[in-house]
Formats: structure tokens, C-alpha cells, sequence
């Protein structure tokens, strides 16, 4: 899935669910005054509106989460999201490789790569893919058998 398709699916999920942005209403100020030059104000505050999130919206906010796990790793620091995973940054140490065509070894020095560790909810959504697979090989032989 590229970012496109993962905003269209946010948005999606946020319209089915109806969630919306509150805009805040404005205040209006009514001056009243009689015959007699008595006068009252009176305040009326509309009523508080709801947007439904856009695409903009949200892939502003996902660049913004993208530049924030970013800047994040650049400082070595670790972002965890409960139920997510934990993303950070982990120091591969030197290793021996060998040159296909001449097979010449040489070693490559110790570098920092980043790392996703996934967590429980993450886990559980690729057991049911699992799951599905292994249903649909069962209902595959059956309906080879039942022919």
C-alpha cells in the first residue's frame, strides 16, 4: 500500500465512523434598546459545527508523524505505540562479506540501522491473515474434491 492509498483508506475508516473536526462557532452580540433608552446585550454563540476530515487533513498529519519518527531516530531515540510496535535504532556490528565475481573478503564496518519491533495488535492481525490463508486452502481442496 503507498501513502495515496493509505490517506484514501483513513479517510474512509474516518467517514464511516463519522469523525469529524469541531469548528467553533462565533458569538454574535445583539444590541437591544426600547423607547425609554433602556438597553440589554445579548450574546448568541451558534452552534458548534462539524467537518468531515479531508484529504489534506490527513496526509498533513501524516507527514507530520513521519517527520517527528524521523527527527526521533536521527537523535537515537525510540518511539513506541502500544499495541503498534516500538521503532529505534540499532548498531549492526561489522560483518565478513565476500566479492561475487573476484571473492575477495573483506568486512564491513559497524553501522546503525533502524529497527520496528511489532507489537501484540500487530502480531494478532498477521495470525488472522495466516488464518484466512489456511481457510482458503481448506475450501480450495474441498471444492477439488467435491468436483
Amino acid at each position: 500500500m503507498n501513502k495515496n492509498k493509505l490517506i484514501e483508506s483513513i479517510v474512509d475508516v474516518l467517514r464511516e465512523n463519522n469523525v469529524r473536526k469541531s469548528i467553533p462557532a462565533q458569538k454574535t452580540t445583539l444590541h437591544i434598546s426600547d423607547d425609554q433608552g433602556n438597553h440589554s446585550d445579548f450574546v448568541v454563540k451558534k452552534k458548534t459545527t462539524g467537518l468531515l476530515f479531508t484529504k489534506e487533513d490527513i496526509t498533513s498529519v501524516i507527514d507530520a508523524c513521519i517527520a517527528v519518527i524521523e527527527d526521533s531516530i536521527k537523535r537515537g531515540e525510540e518511539i513506541s505505540i502500544m499495541g503498534f510496535g516500538s521503532l529505534g535504532v540499532h548498531k549492526r556490528l561489522s560483518r565478513q562479506g565476500r566479492h561475487p565475481v573476484t571473492g575477495d573478503v573483506f568486512s564491513t564496518g559497524d553501522k546503525y540501522v533502524p529497527k520496528f519491533s511489532f507489537g501484540n495488535n500487530l502480531r494478532m492481525a498477521a495470525k488472522v491473515y495466516e488464518l484466512s490463508l489456511m481457510d482458503h486452502e481448506v475450501d480450495k481442496a474441498v471444492d477439488e474434491d467435491g468436483d
